[in-house]
């Protein structure tokens, strides 16, 4: 037996509750104490850190995040210069018929957008460098070659070709990009293995004891994807709880695996629009700055719907990317339409939001992914893409609690940092890190609302009912911070010391 005690103890069973230790048997908690108690047992002295039950991120692409941490990234990059010479340099080192894939472009940060002329200059082999958002990318005349893609491309649905004066500018939105993607692609059940080893364990370095992932749809083979989870994750492996959403292009081929606890099947994933720093999120209005355009459907009416059919035919719920109010719209319809008879649907980002659309969501049986990295990240340029108005709703946590509808707390990695702490700052103070201005404080959380999003929440999303508080019978995960988020000036900024997973310590600093 373990006894954790010598901290400040949140079992998140309620706001302010705090217990002074406790008992772990094997991997379940057996016994909460209001003084350390004499027990035999390894006693293991938290030093004045404090315990939370272990944090959940309910969205994440976990490959996608190990692929991100091994290659070539600038989404810290402020300097277009800087991204050259990192794609150069990076280039140099590839024979021309090899893709070379990098990660985390922002057009906004950098205030610049490369074009395929610019990266023709500096590579020779196939490049893809994916915007930020992984819903657009930036590809050379090498990669259009290789799939002999010329000028006179025409758009397919849920696609975009971006052309200059009709001549392809690299530029290459959501399906189209994924040709590109789907190109490079040469994983293996190992090198599958490795990119998740390497994310798992960066996500116990900053507290996670279990997320919720999507990645069988992007590797060319589910069936290597699950067995490198199974290879990877368990008991005396890497203990990381994942909950498996599971992309609608494979959903029927997985149908018969044997899932287990720490490989739990979730719901059925799909997308209903793209993104908003490529103008592929899907809206009722045109974009304020560019009025020519709505955003992009990934599905129109009748295939959306069609969609949820097929998950409803399988006794599941699913789970739909929605960053446009116009995709939320139709998203609603749909479900409306195709009620589910057990369980929830789960709307993944509800960026942008308006009262009569939460009128109805909260009349359903769903929950929210939010990311509360999206408003550090967006704003202040969101405003400029959709206006003063609609942004109002954007990222409207506190309207979506107060109506009584349940949110988890996703990073989206790579796409944000998975650091939970980070995301627990920007649901409480909604600014970017490096600036004082904040945005539409009203939908602020509180501090406790903002770590229910990582804890309780996310058990009861994941359909996990012995997660998500430090109580009796509960399992055993738990993280243990260096400093009080309650007190903290900075939460942000506060590191994780311990973590601990099936009553094991999975990391410690």
């Amino acid at each position: 037996m373990k006894l954790f005690y010598g901290g400040t103890i949140y079992t998140m069973q309620r706001e302010g509750h705090k217990v002074k230790a406790v008992l772990v048997d094997d991997n379940r908690i057996v016994a909460l104490f209001d003084e350390v108690p004499k027990v035999k047992a390894e006693y293991i002295d938290l030093q004045g850190a404090v315990m939370f039950p272990g944090f959940v991120d309910t969205h994440i692409h976990l490959v996608g995040t190990g692929m991100a941490l091994g290659s070539v990234n600038f989404k810290d990059d402020v300097s277009i210069e800087d991204v050259k010479e990192k794609l150069r340099a990076a280039a140099q080192q590839l024979p021309r018929e090899s893709w070379l894939v990098c990660e985390g472009y922002n057009d906004n940060q950098l205030n610049y957008r490369l074009t395929r002329d610019e990266i023709d200059e500096l590579a020779d082999c196939r490049v893809i460098i994916k915007r930020v958002c992984r819903h657009a990318a930036i590809v050379n005349s090498a990669a259009f070659s290789a799939l002999c893609i010329e000028d006179e491309v025409q758009d397919m649905d849920g696609g975009h070709f971006e052309k200059t004066e009709g001549r392809l500018n690299g530029w290459v939105h959501d399906h189209a990009m994924d040709l590109f993607v789907n190109a490079s692609l040469n994983e293996t059940v190992d090198s599958l293995a490795r990119h998740m080893e390497r994310a798992a364990r960066g996500m116990h370095a900053v507290g996670l004891t279990g997320i919720h992932t999507e990645d069988l749809g992007y590797y060319n083979s589910p069936e290597n994807v699950l067995a490198a989870y199974s290879q990877v994750f368990g008991k005396n492996k890497m203990q990381l709880r994942l909950n498996l959403l599971r992309h609608y292009s494979v959903f029927e081929s997985v149908a018969d695996y044997v899932f287990t606890d720490w490989l739990k099947k979730d719901a059925m994933k799909f997308y209903a629009d793209g993104a908003l720093g490529g103008r592929t999120a899907l809206f009722r209005e045109p974009y304020s700055d560019q009025p020519d355009t709505r955003g992009l459907a990934i599905f129109n009416q009748e295939e959306l719907e069609e969609q949820v059919q097929r998950a409803r035919r399988h006794h599941s719920a699913v789970a739909v990317h929605i960053i446009g109010d116009k995709a939320c719209e139709m998203v609603l319809d749909a479900i409306e339409k195709y009620p589910l008879r057990s369980g929830h649907d789960r709307l993944i980002h509800v960026s942008f939001l308006s009262p009569d659309l939460i009128a109805r969501m909260k009349n359903l049986p769903l929950i929210c992914d939010v990311q509360p990295l999206f408003a550090t990240s967006d704003f202040p340029w969101a405003i400029d893409r959709v206006g003063e108005a609609r942004s109002r709703y954007a990222y409207a946590w506190k309207s979506l609690t107060e109506a009584g509808i349940m949110l988890g707390g996703g990073s989206d990695s790579p796409i944000e940092s998975f650091n939970p702490l980070k995301s627990i700052d920007a649901a409480v103070n909604r600014r970017p890190f490096d600036a004082q201005n904040q945005y539409f404080t009203e939908e602020c959380l509180s501090i406790y609302e903002a770590i229910q999003l990582f804890t309780v929440n996310a058990a009861m999303i994941g359909q996990r009912p012995e997660n998500g508080m430090i109580k009796e019978g509960y399992l055993a995960d738990f993280t243990v911070l260096e400093t009080d988020p309650f007190t903290a000036e900075h939460i942000g900024d506060i590191r994780n010391k311990m973590t601990i997973v099936d009553g094991d310590i999975v990391y410690r600093r």
